[in-house]
C-alpha cells in the first residue's frame, strides 16, 4: 500500500513539476517574443546597417542580438579599447618623460603625456617643473617616437580642427594653440607663434590654420567682448623646442639617442584622470597619446601599431579576428568592430575594474559628458552610461544600462551608413533602452 502511495505522490509531482517547467518556458518564450517585437516595431533595418548585442552580466549570457557579428566603423567606440590598454598596461601615474643625467646635462625622452598644461592651462606640470628646478643643460630626445604625427586612414581635409591634433613625445597645451580675447586685446598660446597668426573682424567668428600649417588665423565679431579659441599646432622642425623654452624658460637643445633601459621616471599626470576626460569629452587628442604611452610603458618606444598587435595577440587574443583596430580615437575610418566584440572587450575591463569604476567613466545619460542631453533616465535619474561615436553616418553607443529591477545589460549598438542626421535615430533608440529597462 505504501508502494501505490509513494508512485501517487511521485507521479503528482511529476505533474506538478512539468507543469512548472513549461509555464516557465512558455513565459521565457514570451520574453523572447517580445523583445523581438520591440526591436521590429523600431522598422531600421530598412534604413541603414545596424547591429545590436545585449549581454545580461548577472546570467552571464546574450539576451538579444541582432547582426552582432558584422563589421561596423566604430567611430569613438575605439576609445573603450584605448581604455582597456591604459587600465591593462599604465601605472596609476603616467611617465611625463624618462631621463638620464650625464655630466652637465639632462637628457629626456618624452613619456607622451597628454596632459602637460592641458586642458587646464594653469595647473602645474610635472615635466616644465622639474626642468626649470634643473641646472644642467636640456636635452630632447625624440628617437623613440616611431610613428606619425597623423594616425592611418585620418581625413586630410580635417588637419585644422581641434578634435585632429597632432601627436608627439612632448606635448603641451594640448598640441594647441590657445587665442584669448578681452575686447580687442588678444593673447596667444605659446606666444612665439603669435607672428604667424593673422586676425580680422567680421560677423561671424572663425579660426585656424593654413593647409601647410604655416600660419593661423582669427576672425571675431567686436560685438562679443571676451572668447577663447584653440587651433591645432603644425609642429616643424623647432616647435617643439620653442614652446618647452617658453613654458619653461630653458633653452631646450635637440640630440639623437635610443632610450636607455635604465633611464629614470618622472611621474606625470593621473591615468584615471585623463581616461574620464577622453570618455566624458570623447577628446581624441588624449586618446591617441595614451595609446602611445601604453607602447612606450610596455614596449619601450611609441608606435600605435605594435601596441595593437601586441594585445590583440595577447590579452585580447579571443577577440582579435573581430577587431580591424589602427589608432587610438576612432577618427580611421580603417577601424572595423563588431556589438560581440566590444561586449567581450567590455567583460575584459570588468575583469579589471568594478561597474561603479565604469560609471564614473562612461558619460551618464542626460547628465554628463557627450551623453548629457540625450538618454535621459525616468525622473532625471540616469540608467544609460555609455560611449558614443560619431562621424558622418555613423552612430554607435556601447557601454550599460541599470534595469528597473536593478539587473545590468551591457550593450553595443552600431549604425553605419545613416541618411542625414543621427538626432531622429537617438530618439529610436531611446524607445528600446526604455523597453529593456521596463522589462528587464
Amino acid at each position: 500500500m505504501k508502494y501505490r502511495y509513494s508512485n501517487y505522490i511521485f507521479f503528482v509531482l511529476s505533474i506538478v513539476l512539468s507543469t512548472t517547467d513549461a509555464a516557465i518556458a512558455q513565459a521565457n518564450m514570451g520574453q523572447i517574443r517580445s523583445i523581438d517585437k520591440a526591436w521590429e516595431e523600431l522598422g531600421l533595418d530598412s534604413k541603414h546597417h545596424v547591429g545590436i548585442s545585449v549581454y545580461d552580466l548577472q546570467k552571464k549570457k546574450t539576451i538579444f542580438n541582432h547582426r552582432e557579428d558584422n563589421s561596423f566603423t566604430p567611430a569613438s567606440n575605439v576609445k573603450i579599447l584605448t581604455m582597456y590598454a591604459a587600465l591593462e598596461l599604465l601605472d596609476e601615474q603616467l611617465d611625463a618623460a624618462l631621463y638620464i643625467e650625464k655630466e652637465d646635462s639632462l637628457i629626456i625622452w618624452g613619456g607622451g603625456d597628454p596632459g602637460t598644461y592641458f586642458p587646464d592651462r594653469e595647473q602645474p606640470a610635472a615635466l616644465p617643473d622639474f626642468i626649470r628646478a634643473s641646472n644642467k643643460k636640456i636635452i630632447f630626445c625624440d628617437d623613440h617616437f616611431q610613428t606619425t604625427r597623423f594616425g592611418t586612414g585620418w581625413a586630410w581635409d580635417d588637419y585644422h580642427f581641434t578634435y585632429q591634433c597632432e601627436r608627439n613625445a612632448f606635448p603641451i597645451y594640448g598640441n594647441r594653440l590657445w587665442i584669448l580675447r578681452s575686447g580687442d586685446e588678444i593673447t596667444v598660446t605659446p606666444a612665439y607663434l603669435t607672428s604667424l597668426l593673422k586676425v580680422s573682424t567680421d560677423s561671424v567668428s572663425d579660426e585656424g590654420k593654413t593647409e601647410w600649417g604655416d600660419g593661423y588665423f582669427y576672425t571675431y565679431n567686436p560685438i562679443e567682448s571676451i572668447e577663447e579659441v584653440e587651433v591645432p599646432v603644425t609642429f616643424f622642425k623647432n616647435d617643439v623646442q620653442y614652446s618647452w623654452a617658453e613654458a619653461t624658460g630653458k633653452e631646450i637643445l635637440f640630440t639623437h639617442k635610443p632610450l636607455p633601459p635604465d633611464a629614470l621616471h618622472i611621474k606625470g599626470s593621473s591615468r584615471d584622470t585623463l581616461i574620464r576626460i577622453m570618455m566624458q569629452e570623447s577628446d581624441n587628442f588624449i586618446a591617441e597619446q595614451l595609446l602611445l604611452a601604453c607602447a612606450l610603458k610596455e614596449l619601450g618606444h611609441m608606435s600605435e601599431k605594435d601596441i595593437i598587435d601586441s594585445l590583440l595577440y595577447g590579452p585580447l587574443s579571443d577577440i582579435e579576428s573581430e577587431i580591424d583596430w589602427v589608432d587610438g580615437s576612432g577618427l580611421s575610418r580603417y577601424n572595423l568592430m563588431t556589438p560581440r566584440s566590444i561586449i567581450s572587450l567590455m567583460l575584459h575591463i570588468l575583469e579589471l575594474k568594478d561597474i561603479n569604476y565604469l560609471k564614473e567613466m562612461f558619460p551618464a545619460g542626460g547628465k554628463t559628458g557627450t551623453l548629457q542631453y540625450s538618454f535621459k533616465g525616468p525622473k532625471g535619474i540616469p540608467y544609460i552610461y555609455a560611449k558614443s561615436g560619431s562621424l558622418k553616418n555613423i552612430y554607435c553607443l556601447s557601454g550599460f544600462l541599470l534595469t528597473k529591477s536593478g539587473n545590468i545589460l551591457l550593450f553595443s549598438w552600431m549604425n553605419n551608413q545613416i541618411p542625414g542626421k543621427s538626432y531622429e535615430l537617438q530618439k529610436t533608440m531611446e524607445k528600446f533602452f526604455s523597453f529593456l529597462y521596463e522589462q528587464y
